[in-house]
């Protein structure tokens, strides 16, 4: 089995596991992703995926660095036009979720008092989008500074080899199922007969045991 290999993302300047010279996919989040079934989603993945790896070269520290300058531009301009105190467009939730089909204008010294929907004042929603805007400037700002000293500092750098995966072990715990009779369980959680089951490792030797919430019931953490 060929090695895997782990090298620096040149833009999340993350450690990631590689594969050729760019880091794997990564950086995305999973959204209504249930075990053994279609459907959901993924958020969008770093794009330092498309760039190669920072021992190699800083391509996609460059092209980082540049969008978060655009992007610096882009909050200097949103917060120009918020000094203008400009009409605001406010969403209700339902459920949690903004409520689209309802949008409210939320206009300067035009507040409405006791309204039915939950808008806030104006003044508190253009604060809130105020300090938001100055939070992220201030992220990018750093990220900015971040970017700058990697692309000063740079050296190459070979890929390095990923430490091997360790499987958990389990220990193994004796556990009768109303159907299937006696089967061998772990004891941290009980589980069922079958195949997911079949696929833990398990040990009655306390000394092998790794998984932690079992050597915690054991009283060895």
């Amino acid at each position: 089995m060929t090695d895997k290999l782990k090298g620096t993302c040149s833009v999340c300047l993350q450690e990631q596991q590689l594969k050729s010279d760019k880091p794997i996919r990564h950086g995305f989040h999973a959204r209504n992703v249930k075990h053994g079934s279609h459907g959901g989603w993924h958020t969008g993945a770093c794009p330092g995926t498309g760039f190669p790896h920072l021992g190699i070269s800083v391509e996609g520290t460059v092209w980082a660095l540049g969008d978060a300058r655009r992007k610096i531009d882009a909050v200097d301009e949103e917060l120009a036009r918020l000094a203008t105190k400009p009409d605001l467009t406010w969403h209700p939730t339902i459920k949690g979720k903004p409520d689209l089909k309802n949008a409210v204008t939320l206009q300067y010294g035009h507040d409405v008092k006791y309204a039915a929907d939950g808008r806030p004042s104006y003044n508190w929603e253009w604060e809130r989008r105020v300090q938001a805007q100055k939070h992220r400037k201030q992220d990018l700002e750093e990220m900015i500074k971040r970017y700058e000293d990697v692309i000063a500092n740079w050296q190459p750098q070979a890929a390095t080899t990923a430490a091997e995966k360790k499987e958990t072990v389990h220990s193994l715990l004796k556990r009768t199922d109303p159907r299937a009779g006696a089967f061998d369980g772990i004891l941290c959680r009980r589980t069922r007969p079958g195949f997911a089951n079949a696929k833990l490792l398990k040990t009655d030797d306390i000394t092998k045991v790794t998984c932690k919430s079992c050597l915690s019931k054991l009283g060895l953490l």
